[in-house]
């Protein structure tokens, strides 16, 4: 009896390590400028973060999905002397919100009334710019917290299949998964 509830518990303790295993690959932790990390979890179901660049100024990274029938995401995270101070969008002035939406234009090479810009929040409060393309091609979440700015953009494999509110959605909580903690010197 004593090697039976042995066995079950040597059974139980395998199963919490490979469960614990799977969870931390699922997290994924970026240290940026060594003033904070930030931990993000909450991934589209079946995705896969692929870092591309990581470094103390930047970290960007594309989100995949093995089905080529699904968007993937490009997830940009660099420190901004041009927001030094600025906690969130909420404390930028009118111009800067202005040449963000005129930065989408530019790097996009659209003309003026091709992107709809609105307003969102993060289920946590932190204010986000979303911005898409008129034709739904393209999509973005953009955000600043602690003079850094994070912008995931949306593409789909066929330039013709407009970005959904869905896959918006499922940005916006994927943002809202992420956690920023000051690294204590």
């Amino acid at each position: 009896m004593k090697k039976i509830i042995a066995l079950a518990l040597s059974l139980m303790l395998l199963i919490g390590c490979v469960s614990a295993l799977a969870e931390a690959a699922d997290k994924h932790t970026i240290t940026m400028l060594g003033a904070f990390t930030v931990t993000t979890d909450k991934l589209p179901e079946g995705y896969k973060m692929n870092v591309i660049k990581n470094s103390e100024m930047e970290y960007e990274a594309l989100i995949t999905s093995p089905d080529a029938g699904k968007p993937y995401y490009v997830l940009v995270m660099n420190f901004s002397d041009e927001w030094d101070g600025v906690k969130t969008l909420d404390d930028a002035t009118e111009d800067d919100i202005r040449e963000v939406k005129e930065s989408f234009y530019e790097v996009m090479e659209l003309d003026d009334g091709d992107i709809t810009f609105e307003d969102g929040k993060t289920g946590e409060g932190t204010p986000l710019l979303i911005a898409r393309t008129v034709d739904g091609s393209f999509g973005a979440v953009y955000a600043i917290y602690n003079s850094h700015e994070i912008e995931v953009d949306i593409y789909h494999a066929e330039e013709n299949e407009p970005v959904t509110d869905a896959e918006i959605d499922a940005v916006v909580a994927f943002l809202t998964s992420v956690q920023f903690t000051p690294i204590e010197k």
